[in-house]
């Protein structure tokens, strides 16, 4: 292929196979995404080397001796294939003077940039640019200073000062530049001047002084004809809701609504509106409102609009909020095709699958029936069926061709507010604040055992800043397990008692807190997602009532008859994506978790213990059929109790692009394992030691396609077992038998899923 990619390089060109920067050094300064700079980049390549997209427009082109009744097929690969990249000196001046731009913008205002091709010894038709960079020496500031015709401006500056990105002494950036002047807007929209606008800020940089020293002048220019800036009152609010056509008037809170057919109860909207009549103007607090108000659910659109009050267009403003009605009742179907997240038993409002819980693959259907504005407050009632028919791909023949069953039965019931805590003063500072009240039913039929779950909550939700959070501080959870007797006789006797401990009968109750926090508005094409359930405990006020009333003591205490479980419990799930260009990406991630029971439990209880394997974990492994630590289980096939109190687990992809906006490819390494805390005779190797855990990760590797079907994403991954923890110490890194009849029936899986893995 190599001798032959250049056929549609005309004759006398030249194709770009590299680009190379040759300069000194930056001292400390990071320059890695130069290279986004240059106007002309080699033509993609598959893995780092191959060049498919060259290879599929040349084999369109010319066929590469294929015959001509492949002519549709032909024009596809030339369209899905990318012409070939050749040597352009427009294109390399274009790149030397923006790699110039870039380098002056980092503090190197003397920096020279020239460029070279070198044509590659072998291949006549391949070349290299190489760019030439003299750095010299970076600039720092010597002097910094505001200028500004408004006191209250220099004032509200002077109060800030401790938060401005430009000081004496530091390296010359522009990025820090376009941040003091973004921060500079921010500070004075959100302190009464509506008018303002980056526009009017300008920078000047004089390095004519000092050798090396800048000195820098902010200047606040004054408005359009020089006229001066203003500080704005916002003197009346108006809210005209749905069809209103002014008619309908009432005032609330300060607050001017116009209503319409669609009746909302004023006191639900004025708790989400963060300004009112007589308050100075503040940017952050009308994105706030906007926030509030579309996370209702209640309406399309919201357009909030200022303009000049009629009794003093100079400093007073006039709000209006329109707000287009969204339809009160909505019924939805949604056809599924999807790997089963193991069920909570508690948060069972949502069936979308978290890492590392998947357990067959199979077809669902979700229906859903949603009514807004229920009482008139903005409530959110809606009742869904979750139904879904499920089967192992990698299982054994005895097994049966469906292997699950689900049904879940959801209500819900949303407040857009906090209830209880709605007047407090930090409410204010929150956006899309909710309540949720959710009361479900669940039931779960496997070959091996059957559940039946009744879940009840309420949660706090609201977000600030980068944090979205969700609090429940009341959780009840009654859970009915039982385990099949033709499965229960094929286990030995300790082994038995252990299952049926396990899947019990139980009470979960207790508080939860859970965090999300991103960082893509910052750099979207390096960011960091966190997503921690931070706090799960249950039986701790069952527990106290008992010790503080009664005389019982000890475990498996009972209310109604029924064992209450007593645990703490938390994990963390963080991943970093990388955006290498449009074409190539890194991911990684990683998740910790760990349960431990108490008081009155021994055991963690099923619905809350980890497993690995599956589509989003050990994809070279079935859900829950490997681990705890390097415990196997070939004696007796079991599956159901291969559940840990710890987890550890991590992955990273590298993605690509294989035909644009439809078909891309990843590389993946997974890696982890579960543990329990407490060695049982039972389970062989089971529990965490610090001695031999990291001897304990099952790895394996793959390949996957993920297919862009625009609304949803559709992947299948290959994993490939490298290293099995279930073997024994000498034998663990199975990819050595790789050549061996059967090996690969036996050590990998196909996994199907909607979405990515992270």
């Amino acid at each position: 292929m190599a001798c032959n990619i250049t056929r549609v390089v005309p004759r006398g060109e030249q194709l770009l196979v590299d680009n190379k920067i040759e300069r000194g050094d930056a001292k400390g300064i990071d320059l890695s995404d130069e290279k986004d700079n240059l106007k002309q980049k080699p033509n993609r390549e598959l893995l780092g080397f191959v060049k498919f997209h060259l290879w599929a427009y040349q084999y369109g082109n010319k066929g590469l001796g294929v015959g001509k009744k492949k002519r549709g097929f032909r024009r596809w690969m030339e369209k899905v294939g990318e012409a070939p990249v050749l040597i352009d000196s427009i294109k390399m001046d274009r790149s030397a003077k923006r790699l110039s731009e870039y380098y002056f913008s980092k503090g190197f205002l003397g920096n020279e940039v020239g460029y070279t091709v070198i044509p590659k010894l072998l291949f006549k038709k391949h070349a290299r640019v190489t760019y030439k960079v003299n750095l010299n020496q970076v600039h720092t500031i010597n002097s910094f200073k505001y200028n500004s015709n408004s006191l209250l401006i220099d004032k509200q500056i002077r109060e800030a000062s401790d938060k401005q990105r430009l000081r004496v002494g530091e390296r010359i950036d522009f990025e820090n530049i376009e941040a003091e002047r973004n921060r500079l807007t921010e500070l004075l929209r959100n302190n009464g001047f509506y008018y303002f606008n980056n526009s009017l800020i300008d920078f000047q940089v004089d390095t004519n002084q000092q050798r090396f020293k800048a000195d820098v002048v902010v200047t606040i220019r004054n408005r359009k004809n020089l006229e001066p800036h203003y500080r704005q009152t916002i003197n009346q609010v108006v809210v005209r809701i749905g069809d209103a056509d002014g008619k309908d008037t009432l005032t609330y809170e300060r607050l001017q609504f116009l209503e319409g057919s669609y009746y909302i109860k004023p006191a639900a909207l004025s708790k989400n509106i963060n300004f009112r009549p007589g308050e100075i103007y503040n940017a952050s607090n009308v994105q706030k409102t906007y926030s509030n108000l579309l996370s209702t659910g209640l309406f399309n659109f919201v357009t909030i609009r200022f303009k000049p009050a009629q009794d003093d267009s100079l400093n007073g403003l006039l709000a209006e909020i329109e707000l287009q009605t969204a339809p009160k009742h909505d019924f939805t179907w949604e056809p599924q095709a999807i790997l089963t997240a193991q069920g909570d038993g508690i948060a069972t409002g949502s069936n979308n699958n978290i890492f590392g819980e998947e357990q067959s693959a199979g077809v669902a259907s979700v229906l859903t029936l949603s009514n807004r504005n229920v009482f008139g407050g903005g409530e959110t009632f809606s009742i869904s069926s979750f139904t879904a028919l499920e089967t192992q791909l990698k299982r054994n023949d005895e097994d049966d061709a469906i292997n699950s069953f689900r049904q879940s039965i959801n209500t819900e019931l949303t407040i857009p507010s906090l209830f209880f805590f709605n007047k407090q003063a930090f409410s204010e500072s929150l956006i899309k604040k909710s309540t949720r009240f959710t009361a479900s039913f669940l039931h779960d039929r496997n070959i091996n055992f059957t559940r039946n779950v009744i879940p009840f909550n309420f949660t706090y939700a609201f977000n600030k800043g980068r944090f979205s959070y969700g609090i429940t501080p009341f959780r009840v959870s009654i859970n009915q397990a039982s385990v099949e007797a033709d499965f229960l006789q094929t286990l030995d006797p300790n082994i038995q008692l252990y299952t049926t401990q396990l899947l019990t009968d139980n009470i979960i109750a207790g508080p939860t807190a859970s965090i999300y926090w991103n960082n893509k508005d910052i750099d979207p094409y390096k960011y960091v997602q966190i997503r921690g359930n931070v706090m799960e405990l249950s039986g701790n006020l069952a527990s106290m009532y008992f010790n503080t009333f009664t005389d019982i003591r000890g475990i498996n205490k009972e209310i109604f008859q029924v064992k209450y479980s007593q645990y703490a419990r938390s994990d963390v799930d963080v991943s970093y994506n990388h955006i290498i260009d449009e074409n190539n990406a890194l991911a990684y991630r990683g998740f910790i978790g760990a349960g431990v029971p108490y008081g009155n439990s021994a055991i963690l209880p099923f619905e809350r213990r980890f497993f690995v394997g599956g589509g989003s974990s050990l994809r070279a492994w079935r859900p829950r059929t490997i681990g705890p630590g390097s415990y196997s289980d070939s004696a007796n096939a079991i599956r159901i109790e291969k559940t840990g109190e710890l987890m550890l687990q991590g992955s990273a992809e590298y993605r690509f692009d294989i035909v644009d906006k439809l078909i891309d490819g990843a590389v993946f390494v997974d890696a982890g394992n579960i543990w329990n805390f407490q060695e049982n005779a039972n389970f062989k190797n089971a529990e965490f030691d610090f001695n031999r855990f990291y001897k304990e990760f099952a790895v394996n590797t793959g390949f996957g396609l993920r297919f862009d079907l625009t609304y949803v994403v559709f992947r299948t991954d290959w994993g490939v077992a490298l290293h099995d923890p279930s073997q024994s110490a000498g034998q663990r890194w199975v990819i050595n038998d790789f050549l061996e009849k059967r090996w690969v029936f036996d050590n990998t899986a196909i996994n199907f899923a909607i979405g990515f893995p992270f």
